[in-house]
């Protein structure tokens, strides 16, 4: 049986970019988002993760394509009318089961290069050098690592990263065999790239082994930043795990106090009845899920949980399951075990999955994070006039990962308005934030310059936001950037 059928204008999976929106504006671009709920816009499917299917792609385009399953080769040119450029036809296979949400394709103007033995990037041909010195051999450890915590090994063949126009609005997508990625990772320290290590995360937790339903959508991202956050023990050591998971749990108390501590969006699995999953969408499913985990590895200890790690995702690869099946599969791996079998039936299962608000918050290490509060407490003392003979200096940040850099831009936030004009660019020049390239590093400096009323920072924050789609740096979305006002409005809100 064939079916026949068209897109609209309506649909929300799809954005078509006109040549002026790309980076050389020479040709037109697309790309899909299907998650949550918009791959039934662009074709009639069972657009819920409980139904998993294969898929084979063909696609005509005058300009290449790729989509997420492997690349079987391209054919059948047809040659265009008028002004029309001619088009090839594109194939892809994907023979790993995946739910609709995961189908994912992209056309435009792009290049590639490798960058490992079984992953290459993908861009305009303007930035490809640029991508492959930021993404160049730091795949192939983020799967090594990841492959020495889980089994089964990597399905999916190869892994691609698509680097995509400014307006994509995520960090990246998971989509299989393709991540597609914002161009802010490329920002010419190396240190955003962990972006990579989450969405490769995934092609074990959501896309090997998927949530049923997007009520219990913590499976996917709660599994996968812990897996991520275990990338960065095995590569930089313990302490990285848990600095990230402390800048996690700084943005699981955004979300908790954006929805409020009773709200039904809190909860580890939640209602969605008769609600679009986007309008639950937060960092609750990805920090509170991998509160969740974590504090299950501290209930049994490591060792233990390790090695029920491996059999959780080889009993529901290929496969969906809920909170439930995840609970008895745990309960049924340590039956045998007194001990841990004690502690998970004593264990309060409710609470952690139905419980509003805050989970009881783990006991992290802190070790990195002490340095960078130090800093800023200075710099407090710095606003309320109190450190006259204090001067800073570049070696304050000497050693730091881009990410202790964010955690005292953060706490220098809350006092911004305090500082004077001249020691907000003292700030910036010392520890080269203003002329940083690291989208996570300039947003804050620069909403520290707005905060404090420094003119020179206004016309940076519009130009910034201007050309950065991604949420949350665009926040509030629906903004008319027209004007220089609202512009540094918008980054201050953020």
């Amino acid at each position: 049986m064939q079916v026949t059928l068209n897109t609209t204008l309506q649909c929300t999976a799809l954005q078509w970019m006109t040549p002026a929106q790309t980076s050389n504006k020479k040709h037109p671009y697309m790309f899909s988002q299907c998650q949550a709920i918009h791959a039934r816009s662009v074709f009639p499917c069972q657009d819920t993760p409980d139904v998993k299917s294969t898929f084979d792609f063909e696609i005509r385009s005058p300009l290449p394509v790729v989509a997420s399953g492997l690349p079987t080769g391209s054919r059948d040119y047809q040659p265009g009318k008028g002004k029309s450029p001619g088009t090839l036809l594109y194939t892809f296979s994907q023979k790993v089961p995946i739910p609709s949400y995961l189908f994912a394709i992209a056309s435009g103007d792009l290049a590639s290069a490798s960058i490992g033995p079984r992953s290459s990037v993908w861009t305009g041909p303007e930035e490809l050098l640029a991508c492959k010195e930021e993404l160049d051999g730091e795949i192939e450890p983020f799967m090594s690592a990841i492959e020495s915590v889980v089994s089964p090994s990597y399905q999916w063949t190869s892994y691609n990263a698509l680097i995509l126009p400014a307006s994509f609005p995520y960090g990246g997508m998971e989509n299989p065999v393709w991540t597609f990625a914002t161009p802010s990772i490329i920002s010419g320290d190396k240190q955003n790239v962990d972006v990579i290590a989450h969405e490769l995360s995934h092609s074990w937790s959501g896309n090997l082994v998927t949530s049923c339903s997007w009520e219990h959508f913590w499976l996917n991202e709660g599994w996968t930043t812990y897996l991520e956050r275990r990338i960065q023990a095995a590569l930089h050591g313990e302490a990285h795990r848990h600095f990230s998971a402390i800048i996690g749990w700084k943005a699981l108390e955004d979300s908790v106090e954006r929805f409020g501590t009773d709200n039904e969006f809190t909860k580890l699995v939640v209602d969605l009845k008769g609600k679009d999953p986007d309008d639950a969408f937060s960092s609750v499913p990805y920090e509170k899920g991998f509160c969740a985990l974590y504090t299950l590895e501290l209930l049994l200890g490591k060792e233990k949980w390790d090695r029920f790690i491996p059999h959780y995702f080889e009993t529901f690869k290929f496969r969906s399951l809920d909170s439930y099946e995840f609970k008895a599969c745990l309960l049924d791996f340590f039956k045998e075990d007194q001990e841990a079998d004690k502690k998970l039936k004593e264990f309060d299962w409710d609470a952690l999955f139905y419980a509003p608000g805050y989970p009881p918050k783990p006991d992290f290490d802190d070790s990195l994070v002490k340095s960078c509060l130090a800093l800023a407490d200075q710099w407090k003392l710095v606003a309320e006039g109190k450190a006259k003979d204090w001067k800073p200096k570049k070696g304050d940040i000497d050693g730091w990962v881009a990410n202790q850099s964010v955690v005292f831009l953060e706490k220098v936030q809350g006092f911004a308005e305090k500082l004077k004009h001249k020691d907000v660019l003292e700030m910036g020049e010392t520890y080269g934030y203003g002329g940083s390239q690291n989208i996570e590093l300039v947003s804050r400096f620069l909403s520290i310059g707005l905060k404090a009323k420094v003119s020179e920072m206004y016309q940076p924050s519009a130009d910034l936001l201007g050309r950065i789609g991604e949420f949350p740096f665009s926040f509030p979305s629906h903004f008319p950037f027209n004007d220089l006002e609202t512009r540094c409005c918008a980054l201050l809100t953020y």
